[in-house]
């Protein structure tokens, strides 16, 4: 059985002449008996690419370790004790997927998804037995 959900969540930040400025993160989730994938989708000011998007990853489990992957390449191996690395000098303008694969777990595990950057913080969750993927769209304008 597949279960699916969607929702929009809305996230706010000030700029520096402190005028509230909203940002949209589209997110959707799907769970099956093979794993649970889980998708987000946000906008970045190509401005801000001097800066760092810090990607925080926290897995339950820590013989778990997660491959993250920007445009199908891939860039960092985390686990429990290396969960954490600068997304900043691979995002490209246009549309980048940020994909964190964790290809196996035995019993219900989780990961934990924060982007934090200027203007942005998107946190996610994934659980389940088996696949725990993760999708991160980050289209820079």
């Amino acid at each position: 059985m597949i279960k699916f959900s969607s929702s929009t969540s809305r996230q706010s930040t000030r700029n520096s002449n402190n005028f509230g400025c909203i940002h949209y993160a589209r997110s959707s989730s799907t769970s099956t008996q093979n794993g649970s994938y889980q998708k987000a989708a946000i906008n970045v000011n190509s401005q801000n690419l001097g800066k760092p998007y810090i990607l925080n990853v926290e897995i339950s489990d820590p013989q778990l370790t997660c491959q993250v992957k920007i445009n199908g390449e891939v860039a960092q191996q985390l686990n429990s004790t290396n969960s954490h690395f600068n997304l900043s000098p691979y995002l490209l303008l246009g549309k980048n997927i940020v994909e964190i694969l964790a290809p196996y777990s035995s019993s219900l595990s989780f990961i934990g998804v924060e982007l934090l950057g200027p203007d942005t913080r998107v946190v996610q969750r994934t659980s389940g037995i088996g696949a725990l993927s993760h999708t991160l769209i980050v289209i820079v304008r």
